[in-house]
């Protein structure tokens, strides 16, 4: 039951919580460590408030492909509010994510080309980079870095 709802988590949780899970060497440096936190705690948070209503409505359903979601979705007028709202929070905080870092990642282009152009894109090694070169970043990028920082650190 429970990997069902990691997998309903998984689904939730995107492109963040598959990097956690599928790659140790994301791991390895600081700021990562701290998205997984973040990721784990998100993911925890939808597995206890929707476990009633995955083994009500979803239990028969094939994990994967996002397909517990879709189900607890299609159910949203029977789901607890407590399920929805923590389907929901996640879903809002996923979308916040992907926008800061789309942000930062127009306004970082040319410091990334610059002072990390060496550095093997994946596992978080180009935002470990410009975190580690701080004090050389364009204001414009150092903002988005800093805030990108202080999101992670909540």
């Amino acid at each position: 039951m429970k990997a069902s709802l990691c997998s309903l988590s998984l689904t939730i949780c995107g492109f963040a919580l598959a990097l956690t899970i599928s790659s140790p060497a994301w791991a390895e440096t600081d700021i990562a460590k701290k998205a997984i936190a973040k990721a784990e705690a998100a993911m925890a948070k939808v597995e206890a408030a929707c476990e009633e209503d995955y083994e009500k409505y979803c239990r028969s359903v094939t994990p994967g492909e996002g397909r517990i979601a879709l189900c607890l979705m299609a159910h949203e007028d029977k789901i607890s509010y407590a399920c929805f709202d923590a389907l929901l929070s996640v879903a809002d905080g996923i979308d916040l994510a992907v926008s800061n870092l789309e942000r930062a990642a127009d306004a970082c282009a040319g410091d990334i080309d610059k002072l990390c152009a060496s550095i093997e894109p994946g596992e978080g090694r180009i935002v470990q980079c410009l975190i580690d070169k701080k004090p050389e970043l364009s204001t414009q990028c150092s903002g988005e870095v800093a805030g990108f920082e202080a999101r992670v650190q909540k």
